[in-house]
């Protein structure tokens, strides 16, 4: 009844919020000049003291798909060695700049930024992004830990704000020639959604889609210097109690040695074995392994090569999940492009244990085909009482895959990938492959998603991360948006649903979901969502003895088969958030960002496993003065069993981040996990864990305390860190760390 109530709400809003669209397309053109002396970067100069700078106008609302309702300019100008850019801001909304520390916190304030393609939609992408407040954030495909030393200034008046930026040209890799760049100018309200551009067509669904970019050019006086080597040697101590084996000291070095403008060789030898990354431990109820985030500087510099396939409505499928790869003695790789093809490999060497992972992938100079290969490897033979993996002290896994995309950056896409696994966890040939198709219709607001795929029993990669393997069938999703105008009660509203039906290959009902969300989020950032539906699973049910679950490992496939249980693992509710970002509904629309202190109350229930389900998370991030930040956080789970046996687990949690400046922060985090998880199939009471098993350390049954305590500090050739515990683990790792990296050339992911 909620949810017709909510859904006939939807209609009233769409009668009342029809809005006018731009029809016409102007795709931008300017030319950079050149000026001597450059433009003051001081936010509160005069515009005229940028008189020799070009300036455009920001006139599209991509999101909305209609005209800006407030004024923006950008101004670019270069000295041969910088781009200078100047974005002069009028906003009658509130401003939201809650962000001081440099790349922290990106997508939750008002903001403004520069994209460009060098090389076009063949070469990397670059993007340098600041708020009100001059805070300042900066990406790159050519490496997901790009981090160069730029300058940017904000200044906020009654009315609209002013930023300046100053962009070395010698961090952005491409043409060194009087050839055009592609690049737009964003400008984003957090509070409305509004995506404003300088460069448009009424086809465009994203204001970084580099189809509809404007052209730049005049940089033929720039005389940037070649691309630098990178060394980055780093020097490591910790202390811990007496007898820990944790009182230890390390040195090692990562480089980066160009081979031509867009290409580059790298390496780590005696990689550093700590990790001082955030908490990702969670306790939201699932039958699947959970995805975690890659921190190591080895993967991650070349991470965004890889696992480049569609996969609409996809179930979780990554043929290459670094996380499951043990941290290497020494690493090699290369990376780069070359015309309109990008490409990466990389060899981690450890003791006895090998990986490596190739990848390339063309695309067409329109930007509407996309051929992509990918191989990985897994090879590792160690003594009998060593772990390869799963407890095998031998694995030898390789699976390579092949895609074909197409899309015509307006409103359709299409995708068929197929892949084959071989080695020795493949027993049985022809049920060790991937075969995965569908399409995509959309626009800003609406987007419908259909896909067919059969995934093998033995399509499961030693350092990928399948979900579910075993599946055959379909999943069909799609969602609709509606944007208000300013001054309207409603800021967004809209609905998704979501189908799959998955058979395995003994013929059985494998996966099964039907779920539809309503999300309406006030223009007082209030947000409230509704999910209804229903979700089944065939489960681990094989036990070798009373409470001891056959592990999900290569064995007799019909054996396995034959004791598995069908049942659900359903969860419907409601969620809350207040200081919302945007709505929680419908998929990735351009009018999605986040707020930095949100307060989410969310329930669900429903049937899972052997019992019933009550999951509740309670969070709230509270700006403690200008520059801190306090995060409180209470979720549990209770499981109420047919045999009368209940169990509750829950998390705790509590974290404070102070700003000491733009690039200094310290921060303190405090975590308490304890009770029993959920269970999924009823034969081990015991059971803590999921029926596939998480590849970091499992949730315990009694309980785990995490304490960590960090300080960070970044200069433009070092950085420092001062740290206890580990957040990144499920308990407290007992030591002190004090880390020293200095860069030694180009400056970080450059």
């Amino acid at each position: 009844m909620r949810a017709r109530r909510l859904v006939g709400l939807l209609a009233l809003c769409v009668a009342i919020s029809a809005t006018p669209v731009l029809a016409a397309s102007t795709i931008g053109s300017l030319t950079i000049p050149t000026v001597v002396p450059p433009p003051p970067l001081d936010p509160q100069a005069p515009l005229g003291a940028w008189k020799g700078a070009a300036t455009v106008p920001l006139p599209f609302d991509v999101a909305h798909q209609r005209a800006a309702s407030e004024p923006t300019t950008a101004s670019i100008a270069t000295d041969g060695t910088f781009l200078y850019i100047r974005f002069d801001v009028k906003q009658r909304e509130g401003l939201l700049a809650q962000q001081h520390v440099n790349n922290v916190g990106d997508g939750t304030d008002d903001e403004v930024w520069i994209d460009l393609w060098p090389n076009g939609p063949g070469g990397f992408f670059y993007q340098f992004a600041a708020t009100s407040n001059g805070t300042h954030f900066q990406y790159s495909s050519e490496n997901t830990a790009y981090a160069p030393t730029w300058e940017s200034h904000g200044v906020a008046f009654n009315g609209g704000f002013t930023v300046t930026m100053k962009v070395p040209l010698n961090v952005i890799r491409g043409k060194r020639s009087s050839g055009a760049w592609r690049a737009q100018f964003v400008r984003v309200v957090r509070s409305t959604g509004e995506h404003q551009v300088w460069s448009y067509s009424p086809a465009q669904t994203n204001a970084d889609d580099v189809t509809y970019a404007g052209s730049i050019g005049g940089l033929a006086a720039a005389k940037p210097s070649h691309p630098k080597p990178r060394f980055a040697p780093y020097a490591l101590g910790a202390v811990g109690p007496p007898n820990s084996g944790l009182t230890t000291s390390r040195i090692g070095i990562d480089f980066s040695i160009p081979i031509t403008e867009t290409a580059s060789f790298f390496s780590t030898l005696h990689p550093d074995y700590s990790n001082l990354e955030i908490d990702q431990e969670t306790i939201s109820p699932t039958p699947f392994a959970r995805f975690y985030s890659e921190t190591r500087p080895f993967f991650t510099q070349a991470g965004g090569y890889f696992n480049n396939f569609n996969c609409d409505a996809c179930p979780g499928i990554t043929e290459l999940y670094t996380p499951n790869i043990p941290t290497p003695r020494e690493g090699y790789a290369v990376e780069g492009s070359q015309g309109n093809t990008t490409f990466a490999a990389f060899d981690s060497i450890g003791d006895g244990r090998t990986d490596a992972a190739q990848a390339a992938f063309y695309v067409t100079p329109d930007n509407r085909w996309k051929f992509t290969a990918q191989r990985v490897a897994a090879d590792c033979d160690l003594p009998l009482t060593d772990d390869c993996q799963n407890g095998l002290p031998s694995v030898h896994d390789d699976v390579a895959t092949t895609s074909v995309s197409y899309g015509d950056n307006k409103h359709v896409s299409a995708y068929f990938t197929y892949g084959s696994d071989s080695g020795s966890n493949v027993d049985v040939g022809d049920q060790a492959q991937r075969y995965d198709g569908g399409a995509f219709v959309y626009t800003n607001t609406f987007g419908a998603a259909f896909a067919m795929r059969k995934v093998g029993y033995y399509y499961d990669p030693a350092d990928g991360l399948i979900q579910h393997p075993d599946i055959a069938g379909y999943a069909f999703y799609t969602a609709k948006e509606w944007l208000f105008n300013k001054g309207d009660f409603f800021n967004e509203a809209g609905f998704d649903v979501f189908v799959d039906r998955y058979h395995n290959a003994e013929g059985l009902l494998d996966q099964s979901d039907s779920s539809m969300t309503v999300d309406l989020l006030t223009a007082g950032r209030i947000d409230i969502a509704g999910t209804v539906g229903s979700s089944y699973l065939l489960a681990n049910n094989c036990a070798t003895s009373p409470g001891n679950l056959i592990t999900v490992t290569p064995l007799n496939y019909s054996q396995y088969a034959s004791c598995q249980i069908f049942t659900p693992v359903t969860q419907s509710g409601v969620q809350l958030t207040w200081h919302s970002g945007t709505a929680n509904g419908p998929g990735n629309f351009p009018g999605h960002g986040s707020s930095s202190t949100p307060t989410i109350i969310s329930y669900n229930s429903g049937r899972y496993g052997p019992g019933t389900l009550d999951s509740w998370l309670r969070s709230s991030t509270i700006r403690v003065g200008m520059r801190g930040l306090l995060t409180l956080e209470a979720d549990d789970t209770r499981q109420y069993l047919d045999t009368g046996q209940t169990n509750v687990q829950w998390l705790e949690r509590i974290g404070y981040t102070y700003a000491l400046g733009a690039d200094e922060s310290v921060s303190f985090g405090v975590r308490r996990i304890i009770g029993v998880a959920p269970e999924v199939v009823s034969n081990d009471p015991a059971m803590c864990t999921t029926y596939l098993a998480d590849p970091l350390p499992e949730t315990p049954c009694t309980g785990a305390w995490n304490l960590s305590f960090s300080f960070h500090k970044r200069t433009p050739k070092d950085e420092y860190y001062f740290a206890y515990g580990d957040a990144s683990q499920l308990s407290t790792v007992p030591q002190w760390i004090v880390k020293w990296i200095h860069y030694i050339g180009a400056e970080k992911g450059t």
